[in-house]
Parts: C-alpha cells; structure tokens; sequence
C-alpha cells in the first residue's frame, strides 16, 4: 500500500449494513438503470428500501422513475471573509489556497473567486492574525421522494458549484439519520460516474459495490480506474457487464481478471429495457419476461445472498 493509499484509508467512516453501491469509472454505462431495478426487486421481494442518488453533479433517479421531488434542505459551504482591521495582507492565505481561489492586490485586501472557492477553510486555519472570517454560502440541496414503496434520497449540487463532496456528506447525513428512526431492510447507493472524491465518499456508505460496465475500450479503461479505487477503500467489487454483446466482452473479463474481481452479471442489449426506460418504467415490472428483465432478477438473487 502506498503512502497515498494510507492516507485515503485513514479517515474511512463507519459502514452501512445490508447496503451497496452502485458505481462506474464512465458516464452512461447504466448505473441508475442497475440501481433502480435492483431496489424495485428488493421492493417486490417485500423488503424496506432506502434508495440513494449521490450524483449531485447530475441526479437522475428522480427522472427516471417520474417522480417529483419534496422537502427541500439547502447544504451550504464556507466562504472566507477578510477583516481589514485584522488583516495584515500577509498573504499566507493566498500561498496556501490550492485552488487559487485567492489573490492579493498591491496594498489590498485578498480578493476572493468564490465559484473557485472550495470551502477547505485552510485560509481561516493559517491566518497568523486571525482575520479570515466565517461566511456562508448554498452549495446545493438534498430532496425526498418515493416510488412505490421505495424511498429515495437525492442529493444535488447548485449550478457553478465544485463541492459535491459535502452533498454527498449531507446524505449520508440523512441516511444515518433515518435509520436511527426506521427500519430498512437494504440502502442502495447510485455514486457519481468516476473516480473523484464524490464517489470515494458515495463508495464508503458500504462494504460492497457493483462497478457497471460495457464492453468498450472505453469502458475497460473505466472500469481499470473504478477497480483501483476499490481496492484503495477496502470495498469489494462485484462487476456488472451492461449492454453485453454490443461489443467485446472479452475486455472486461480480462479486466475482472487483473483485479481478482467477480463479474456477476451480464445484462443483454435488449430494446425492451429502452422501450420501459423512455416510459420511465423499471423493467423489471415493464416487461418482467425480457432478457434484462430475467438478468435483473438473476442478479437480484446474487446481491440479496450477499447484503441480507
């Protein structure tokens, strides 16, 4: 393990039970899709679901399934703001930003780009004359809704925003919250696509992950990434090859191979899953005798055995 690696694993949270995450190291591979016909599965095997929409930079859940979002609550971020009685125009700050969210003119005050800023508050921390002070602004916000029996929580970043980390934070927040006072039977985590800090912590609210894939360059590529950050946070990978046949699958397995990782499933290329998919319908229930539709449900009983 390298001394990076150490660092990351040095601050991993508590896990969630009888949870997993849904991820990917590419964009439209299919993840929300995995993820909604999972927890319309647990639904209709009679179990409690907590289903969780961590990609702030573009949740889709909610579309996906046509339902309004409710209950608004605003996530806000630090934002420096300079005493120019204390300030002494040192420039610490502005040397130590690493997101050069900070200049100093000539005999000014530091300026502030607060679309750049990334609310660290490392400026606050190493002022020597304590002028840096707290201000505050909306980073984004975290919605409810529910389909069917499923509740979900989504979480979504505010345009011209960079924080998606501390949405992230907020609902897992929220999930520890809900289960202190209810009782579900799986929480299932839709991460971002990628490898950035969104998804480390979206990846830490469980011991499990489904990295969904296709059989593309590109999505080996991908998937090389998404395995890596897996194994640096101790999650257990179970890979799931979506749109299988489009392409090589060859590519992925070699790719499970490298990193000892299960390919658990296989979801065809099938047009009955875009025909529910443009209705906003789970296939699952849309069209239950379909090729995805019977993957879906073989994959289902995979994950039960492991998360129940």
């Amino acid at each position: 393990m390298t001394e990076a690696e150490v660092s990351v694993s040095s601050f991993h949270r508590e896990r969630l039970p009888s949870s997993f995450s849904v991820t990917g190291g590419k964009g439209g591979t299919g993840k929300s899709t995995v993820a909604i016909n999972l927890a319309v599965s647990f639904m209709l095997d009679g179990k409690k679901v907590l289903l969780v929409d961590a990609d702030v930079d573009s949740p889709n859940i909610m579309v996906l399934l046509n339902v309004e979002k409710r209950n608004q609550r605003r996530v806000t971020g630090f934002l420096p703001e300079f005493d120019a009685e204390k300030c002494t125009k040192c420039g610490t700050c502005v040397k130590l930003c690493r997101a050069h969210a900070l200049i100093l003119p000539e005999g000014k005050l530091p300026m502030l780009f607060p679309e750049v800023c990334t609310g660290c508050e490392i400026c606050r921390y190493v002022c020597p004359s304590d002028a840096v002070k707290e201000k505050f602004k909306t980073v984004g916000y975290v919605y409810d809704a529910r389909y069917r029996d499923i509740d979900i929580l989504m979480g979504e970043l505010e345009l011209n925003q960079m924080e998606a980390v501390l949405i992230v934070q907020k609902l897992r927040e929220e999930v520890e919250e809900r289960l202190r006072s209810q009782s579900y039977d799986v929480v299932i985590v839709d991460t971002a696509p990628g490898t950035h800090c969104g998804v480390m912590r979206a990846l830490e609210f469980s011991d499990i992950a489904l990295p969904v894939t296709e059989p593309t360059p590109l999505g080996a590529h991908d998937l090389d990434l998404i395995l890596d950050l897996t194994r640096i946070l101790n999650v257990k990978p179970f890979v799931v090859l979506n749109r299988s046949g489009i392409g090589d699958d060859s590519l992925i397995r070699k790719v499970c191979e490298k990193h000892s990782a299960e390919l658990i499933s296989s979801i065809p290329f099938d047009m009955e899953l875009f025909e529910c998919y443009a209705k906003s319908i789970p296939v699952v229930t849309g069209k239950p005798d379909s090729p995805s539709a019977r993957a879906f449900k073989e994959l289902y009983g995979k994950i039960r055995g492991l998360v129940l």
